[in-house]
Protein backbone atom coordinates (compact mmCIF):
# COMPACT_ATOMS: atom_id res chain seq x y z
CA UNK A 1 0.00 0.00 0.00
CA UNK A 2 1.16 3.67 -0.55
CA UNK A 3 2.58 5.68 2.56
CA UNK A 4 0.08 7.73 4.24
CA UNK A 5 2.76 10.02 5.19
CA UNK A 6 4.90 11.57 2.34
CA UNK A 7 6.22 14.92 4.34
CA UNK A 8 9.27 13.14 5.85
CA UNK A 9 12.15 15.00 3.98
CA UNK A 10 12.74 17.39 6.66
CA UNK A 11 13.07 14.14 9.41
CA UNK A 12 15.03 12.77 7.64
CA UNK A 13 18.50 13.61 7.38
CA UNK A 14 20.63 10.20 7.58
CA UNK A 15 19.92 8.14 4.21
CA UNK A 16 21.42 4.59 3.89
CA UNK A 17 19.56 1.57 2.81
CA UNK A 18 16.16 0.80 3.98
CA UNK A 19 14.85 -2.52 4.56
CA UNK A 20 10.97 -2.79 3.74
CA UNK A 21 8.39 -5.70 5.24
CA UNK A 22 5.56 -6.55 3.55
CA UNK A 23 6.31 -5.19 0.24
CA UNK A 24 3.59 -6.29 -1.55
CA UNK A 25 4.37 -4.94 -5.34
CA UNK A 26 6.80 -2.55 -4.52
CA UNK A 27 4.78 0.60 -4.92
CA UNK A 28 6.95 2.65 -2.68
CA UNK A 29 9.97 1.80 -5.02
CA UNK A 30 10.23 4.93 -6.92
CA UNK A 31 10.37 6.71 -3.20
CA UNK A 32 13.28 4.90 -2.09
CA UNK A 33 14.94 6.36 -5.20
CA UNK A 34 13.70 9.75 -4.96
CA UNK A 35 14.81 10.23 -1.67
CA UNK A 36 18.42 8.36 -1.85
CA UNK A 37 17.91 5.25 0.01
CA UNK A 38 19.90 2.59 -0.96
CA UNK A 39 20.08 -0.64 -1.07
CA UNK A 40 15.98 -1.53 -0.35
CA UNK A 41 15.20 -5.12 0.70
CA UNK A 42 11.92 -6.08 0.38
CA UNK A 43 10.33 -9.01 2.34
CA UNK A 44 7.03 -10.71 0.47
CA UNK A 45 5.55 -13.82 1.71
CA UNK A 46 3.15 -14.33 -0.95
CA UNK A 47 4.47 -16.35 -3.68
CA UNK A 48 1.93 -15.06 -6.36
CA UNK A 49 2.64 -11.29 -5.45
CA UNK A 50 6.52 -12.15 -5.12
CA UNK A 51 6.37 -12.89 -8.83
CA UNK A 52 5.17 -9.57 -9.84
CA UNK A 53 7.36 -7.33 -7.00
CA UNK A 54 10.16 -9.23 -9.21
CA UNK A 55 9.06 -7.78 -12.47
CA UNK A 56 8.39 -4.09 -10.85
CA UNK A 57 11.92 -4.36 -9.51
CA UNK A 58 13.69 -5.08 -12.50
CA UNK A 59 15.17 -1.70 -13.43
CA UNK A 60 16.01 -1.25 -9.56
CA UNK A 61 19.25 -2.84 -8.94
CA UNK A 62 19.70 -2.20 -6.18
CA UNK A 63 16.18 -2.96 -4.38
CA UNK A 64 16.17 -6.51 -3.66
CA UNK A 65 13.55 -8.67 -3.20
CA UNK A 66 13.08 -12.06 -0.66
CA UNK A 67 10.20 -14.49 -0.94
CA UNK A 68 9.46 -14.42 3.34
CA UNK A 69 7.67 -12.98 5.55
CA UNK A 70 9.15 -11.83 8.83
CA UNK A 71 8.18 -12.70 12.68
CA UNK A 72 9.75 -12.89 16.03
CA UNK A 73 8.37 -17.03 17.27
CA UNK A 74 6.66 -18.24 13.99
CA UNK A 75 8.76 -20.13 10.89
CA UNK A 76 5.72 -21.33 9.10
CA UNK A 77 2.51 -19.62 9.01
CA UNK A 78 -0.98 -19.55 7.40
CA UNK A 79 -1.68 -16.34 5.35
CA UNK A 80 -5.06 -15.30 4.30
CA UNK A 81 -5.15 -13.69 1.04
CA UNK A 82 -7.82 -10.67 0.30
CA UNK A 83 -10.12 -9.91 -2.35
CA UNK A 84 -8.46 -6.31 -2.69
CA UNK A 85 -5.21 -7.66 -4.45
CA UNK A 86 -3.87 -8.90 -1.37
CA UNK A 87 -3.69 -5.39 0.14
CA UNK A 88 -5.80 -6.67 3.21
CA UNK A 89 -3.93 -10.11 3.19
CA UNK A 90 -2.93 -11.21 6.92
CA UNK A 91 -1.59 -13.56 8.98
CA UNK A 92 -4.52 -12.91 11.49
CA UNK A 93 -8.00 -13.17 11.15
CA UNK A 94 -10.03 -10.19 10.16
CA UNK A 95 -11.38 -8.40 13.19
CA UNK A 96 -13.28 -4.66 12.71
CA UNK A 97 -11.69 -4.75 9.32
CA UNK A 98 -14.70 -6.99 8.40
CA UNK A 99 -16.79 -3.70 9.96
CA UNK A 100 -15.49 -0.69 8.34
CA UNK A 101 -14.55 -2.96 5.03
CA UNK A 102 -17.14 -5.35 3.94
CA UNK A 103 -16.38 -5.34 0.41
CA UNK A 104 -12.81 -6.97 1.97
CA UNK A 105 -12.96 -10.60 2.51
CA UNK A 106 -10.24 -13.59 2.81
CA UNK A 107 -10.68 -15.67 -0.38
CA UNK A 108 -8.35 -18.34 -0.05
CA UNK A 109 -4.86 -19.18 2.29
CA UNK A 110 -1.65 -19.72 1.69
CA UNK A 111 1.12 -21.29 3.79
CA UNK A 112 4.46 -18.90 3.47
CA UNK A 113 7.90 -18.94 5.17
CA UNK A 114 9.18 -16.17 7.58
CA UNK A 115 12.11 -15.14 9.23
CA UNK A 116 13.76 -13.27 12.15
CA UNK A 117 15.47 -9.89 10.72
CA UNK A 118 18.06 -10.46 13.35
CA UNK A 119 18.90 -13.61 11.52
CA UNK A 120 19.07 -11.65 7.98
CA UNK A 121 21.99 -9.61 9.80
CA UNK A 122 24.49 -12.79 9.73
CA UNK A 123 24.55 -12.02 5.63
CA UNK A 124 23.87 -8.39 5.34
CA UNK A 125 25.56 -5.24 7.72
CA UNK A 126 22.86 -4.05 9.71
CA UNK A 127 25.11 -0.06 9.53
CA UNK A 128 24.00 -0.02 5.86
CA UNK A 129 20.45 0.60 6.78
CA UNK A 130 18.84 2.83 8.64
CA UNK A 131 15.00 2.89 7.45
CA UNK A 132 12.27 0.23 8.88
CA UNK A 133 9.32 0.53 6.61
CA UNK A 134 6.33 -2.35 7.91
CA UNK A 135 3.03 -2.75 6.52
CA UNK A 136 2.54 -6.24 7.62
CA UNK A 137 -1.63 -5.94 8.38
CA UNK A 138 -1.25 -6.53 12.57
CA UNK A 139 1.91 -8.36 13.50
CA UNK A 140 4.01 -5.10 13.35
CA UNK A 141 4.94 -5.52 16.78
CA UNK A 142 6.47 -8.53 15.81
CA UNK A 143 8.57 -7.70 13.10
CA UNK A 144 10.15 -5.48 15.39
CA UNK A 145 10.88 -7.45 18.03
CA UNK A 146 12.28 -10.22 15.42
CA UNK A 147 15.56 -7.50 15.50
CA UNK A 148 16.18 -7.67 18.97
CA UNK A 149 18.90 -5.46 20.13
CA UNK A 150 19.46 -4.80 16.00
CA UNK A 151 16.60 -2.34 15.76
CA UNK A 152 19.24 0.20 17.53
CA UNK A 153 20.61 0.63 14.80
CA UNK A 154 17.93 2.06 12.90
CA UNK A 155 17.04 5.74 12.95
CA UNK A 156 13.34 6.06 11.36
CA UNK A 157 10.84 3.31 10.93
CA UNK A 158 7.76 3.85 9.42
CA UNK A 159 5.00 1.42 10.21
CA UNK A 160 1.23 0.83 10.01
CA UNK A 161 -0.78 0.87 12.74
CA UNK A 162 -3.97 0.35 14.63
CA UNK A 163 -5.74 1.43 17.53
CA UNK A 164 -8.33 -1.03 17.62
CA UNK A 165 -8.13 -4.82 16.77
CA UNK A 166 -8.88 -4.43 12.85
CA UNK A 167 -6.94 -7.62 12.71
CA UNK A 168 -7.72 -10.25 15.45
CA UNK A 169 -4.95 -9.82 18.47
CA UNK A 170 -3.04 -7.04 16.30
CA UNK A 171 -0.15 -4.99 17.66
CA UNK A 172 -1.58 -1.61 19.08
CA UNK A 173 -0.32 1.92 18.57
CA UNK A 174 0.05 2.13 22.26
CA UNK A 175 1.82 -1.18 22.12
CA UNK A 176 4.20 -0.45 19.54
CA UNK A 177 5.03 3.38 21.44
CA UNK A 178 6.30 1.28 24.83
CA UNK A 179 8.23 -1.10 23.07
CA UNK A 180 10.03 1.52 21.20
CA UNK A 181 10.68 3.84 23.89
CA UNK A 182 12.59 1.52 24.90
CA UNK A 183 15.38 1.90 22.33
CA UNK A 184 15.34 6.04 22.22
CA UNK A 185 12.54 5.97 19.29
CA UNK A 186 9.39 8.89 19.24
CA UNK A 187 6.73 9.27 17.53
CA UNK A 188 6.94 12.38 15.41
CA UNK A 189 4.22 11.52 12.85
CA UNK A 190 1.00 9.74 12.13
CA UNK A 191 -2.09 9.76 9.96
CA UNK A 192 -4.99 7.67 11.35
CA UNK A 193 -8.10 6.78 9.20
CA UNK A 194 -11.73 6.31 10.53
CA UNK A 195 -11.23 2.58 10.06
CA UNK A 196 -9.25 2.36 13.20
CA UNK A 197 -5.47 1.71 11.26
CA UNK A 198 -2.75 4.53 10.38
CA UNK A 199 0.35 4.94 9.43
CA UNK A 200 2.94 6.47 12.02
CA UNK A 201 6.69 7.74 11.82
CA UNK A 202 9.33 7.05 14.65
CA UNK A 203 12.88 8.60 14.58
CA UNK A 204 15.58 8.30 17.16
CA UNK A 205 15.96 10.72 19.99
CA UNK A 206 19.22 11.91 19.03
CA UNK A 207 19.04 13.08 15.59
CA UNK A 208 17.25 16.34 16.31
Amino acid sequence: MIMLITSLDKYIKVRKGAIHVGAHEGEERHWYRKMGFSPVIWFEPSKSVYERLVKNLENFPDQIPYNRGVHDTLEVAKLYIASNDGQSSSLLPLGTHAKHHPDVKYVSTEKVELVRLDKIFSFIKVDDFNFLNIDVQGVELNVIRSAGDYIKYFDYIYTEVNTEYVYEGCSLLSEIDEYLKRYDFIRVKTHMTKAGWGDAFYKKYQNG
